[in-house]
């Protein structure tokens, strides 16, 4: 038995027009799909029956303030400047490295969100950030080229 180790996914934060990738300050970076179901019991039935109607996609994560890092400047000043709204919206990826696309690349998943600071945390004198990436939509399966940091929609696997 073979478990995935966290490192075989990347992630990228769209930040004005660029995929930054997630790594160094990070933490955590939590993904909760949290299905949404609803459940119904039928006069014949002594058992609901209950189905999946939907989700309510979030990633909670934990950073330290590294000031030279472009995506956790970009966090930090949502949060300092209380951005609400569109201000607070981008492009989130994550990238299996161990699902190799058959052209080039690596299978993603592209989520439209926005970004809910929560705190600014003193780790024992040196500053963090914590908060939750919301999911706006149905993420979009596609292919990553790490090397260019682009998103095209459509993957087919390698092999």
């Amino acid at each position: 038995m073979s478990i995935r180790k966290r490192k075989v996914q990347a992630n990228y934060l769209k930040v004005n027009e660029a995929f930054e990738l997630l790594g160094t300050g990070f933490t955590e970076l939590n993904e909760s799909p949290s299905a949404q179901t609803t459940s119904k019991r039928y006069i014949n039935q002594s058992s609901a029956s209950q189905s999946v109607n939907g989700y309510e996609w979030s990633s909670s994560f934990n950073t330290d303030q590294i000031v030279s890092d472009k995506a956790i400047e970009y966090i930090r000043e949502i949060g300092e400047m209380q951005k609400t709204g569109a201000e607070t919206e981008t492009e989130y990826i994550i990238v299996d490295l161990d699902k190799e696309a058959q052209t080039a690349g690596y299978r993603a998943r592209k989520f439209k969100i926005a970004i809910a600071v929560d705190s600014f945390d003193d780790n024992d004198g040196e500053l963090g950030i914590s908060g939750t990436f919301l999911g706006q939509s149905d993420p979009i399966e596609g292919t990553f080229k790490t090397d260019e940091k682009s998103f095209t929609e459509g993957f087919t696997a390698k092999g």
